[in-house]
């Protein structure tokens, strides 16, 4: 027998509230392949928008959007991501635009946050690709690192900036970083990665019941009770 126990995001949650923890803040990015291709962003912005519009005075991040995929870094408490990645994984997809989309990166507890609003760009590309063969696991670490490493430094860009000064430079992102900016085609390679969670799947995994098989529930024929 299986004991059911409380869903994990709030078996994490409780943890963390009992080390003293108060203000506890998550970043998560995800990336999503376009069921076509996007030259406009207000329309894919504008749904993402409404999506964090419940949470959006403790929502912050950054949705970089390209012609044929997308990367979204947000940072906000555990329960408030949830409700936002649930809007979007409910939407139809004739208004998310989204074909398949997976999470990459998730941290809870952040020490501090690298955003300090919620931004939007778009990154034009000559790149003709709309599709890429899946990152493996011996290589999806690595390009999830360094795709979160790019998106960290590239709050570090728009800290303290005037908001005039924050839309010039997320005009001409490549110019203000210190590293590449990220190939469509790296994006595209992590949206049918097995190795990381669909939306679904990363709800299903902090929402669903967390259930503790007992070693007696897994040996047969069943040993003794203990003598105490």
């Amino acid at each position: 027998m299986s004991a059911a126990q409380d869903n994990l995001l709030n078996v994490v949650l409780d943890r963390l509230q009992k080390s003293g923890k108060t203000n506890i803040f998550t970043r998560i990015i995800y990336v999503a392949r376009f069921a076509r291709r996007e030259y406009d962003m207000a329309t894919v912005r504008e749904f993402h928008r409404k999506a964090i519009e419940k949470h959006a005075a403790e929502v912050s991040g950054l949705l970089l959007v390209y012609p044929a995929v997308m990367v979204h870094v947000l940072e906000a408490t555990t329960p408030a991501l949830m409700d936002i990645l649930a809007a979007v994984q409910s939407a139809l997809p004739a208004d998310s635009k989204i074909a398949e989309a997976r999470v990459i990166s998730s941290t809870e507890d952040i020490p501090s946050r690298c955003f300090h609003a919620w931004h939007a760009a778009f990154m034009n590309s000559s790149s003709g690709a709309d599709t890429a063969d899946a990152c493996d696991g011996s290589t999806i670490v690595k390009t999830a690192s360094e795709l979160s490493s790019f998106l960290r430094k590239a709050g570090a860009v728009l800290e303290g900036q005037p908001e005039t000064e924050v839309r010039r430079r997320l005009e001409s992102l490549e110019s203000y970083m210190d590293m590449d900016v990220p190939a469509p085609e790296v994006l595209l390679s992590l949206t049918p990665a097995a190795d990381a969670p669909t939306l679904a799947e990363y709800l299903d995994m902090f929402n669903g019941p967390v259930n503790v098989d007992f070693d007696s529930d897994m040996v047969w024929p069943m040993p003794a009770p203990l003598q105490y």
